[in-house]
């Protein structure tokens, strides 16, 4: 399956490997000098240095992962008129007609609190492909909504 990402996310993405790296780095230095006290069966500082090495070391690989074969998207280029990967998107619930905005992006690190939502998550799929107008359900963890798509612009972030 094609993954795809905006350059700011891509740009974000490479950051939080990097910065994962060297904290790897930095916990396995500490499994060396925790190795240096002697007796490993009773030694707490090893025991914490080796899970919080492998935790990281797990999460670089994700972070690596994720970005093998990655497509880096242009909002620019891609139709204005439809909701696609890098757009802003404003909508209404049906229900409630209280209006949100979504960013949406691509796959990898994501900023939930700043309003970003994936293409590959269940609301952001919902959205993608739709235009100003149209109503779209989408089929959430909590529940269905019904979403009045209002407007949509370049994601600049």
């Amino acid at each position: 399956m094609q993954k795809y990402m905006t350059r700011a996310q891509f740009e974000r993405h490479r950051r939080a490997t990097e910065a994962c790296q060297l904290k790897l780095d930095a916990a396995r230095k500490k499994v060396g000098k925790a190795a240096e006290h002697g007796d490993l069966s009773e030694n707490a500082e090893y025991e914490a240095a080796i899970e919080e090495s492998g935790f990281l070391a797990g999460r670089v690989a994700e972070l690596q992962q994720t970005i093998v074969g990655v497509q880096v998207i242009d909002p620019r280029q891609t139709d204005p008129d439809f909701v696609s990967l890098g757009k802003t998107v404003s909508v209404k619930d049906a229900e409630t007609d209280a209006e949100e905005t979504y960013h949406v992006v691509g796959v990898g690190v994501t900023q939930t609190d700043m309003g970003e939502v994936s293409y590959s998550a269940p609301l952001g799929g919902s959205l993608v492909g739709s235009r100003v107008g149209d109503v779209v359900t989408a089929k959430l963890p909590g529940g269905t909504r019904r979403l009045e798509i209002l407007s949509i612009a370049v994601y600049d972030a």
